[in-house]
């Protein structure tokens, strides 16, 4: 599923519906690219998505339905297991670095939606 939503965003940035969107990097490729792009994000991408999203949610309620509470523990992040388990390493380093990703992800998006803009 991660990989049809990166395919969703990657067409998504290279998609114009020829009437009020364009993906900010429809500049940098060729209008067949373009195209194709579209097509796939509008016709296909989107119905693959949703498909898989379903399946996920068919998956969670089978798993609840055989009493393994998958809800709970994606709430609240603990899941209780039948036998004793290490405990994952979360200290100031590890958040930190999350912190630090999660920053270069947000301007790297932010640099991406700008492109566009000086290219018009």
């Amino acid at each position: 599923m991660l990989v049809m939503v990166l395919a969703q965003v990657a067409s998504g940035l290279l998609s114009d519906d020829e009437i009020a969107f364009a993906g900010p990097l429809t500049s940098f490729v060729s209008g067949e690219m373009v195209s194709l792009a579209t097509w796939f994000h509008a016709d296909i991408g989107k119905w693959l998505l949703l498909g898989l999203v379903l399946l996920h949610v068919a998956a969670i309620a089978l798993y609840q339905r055989r009493k393994h509470n998958l809800v709970a523990a994606m709430l609240h992040g603990d899941k209780e297991l039948a036998m004793a388990a290490p405990s994952s390493r979360d200290d100031a380093l590890s958040r930190t670095a999350a912190a630090l990703i999660l920053a270069a992800c947000g301007a790297a998006a932010y640099w991406i939606s700008t492109l566009q803009a000086s290219f018009v």
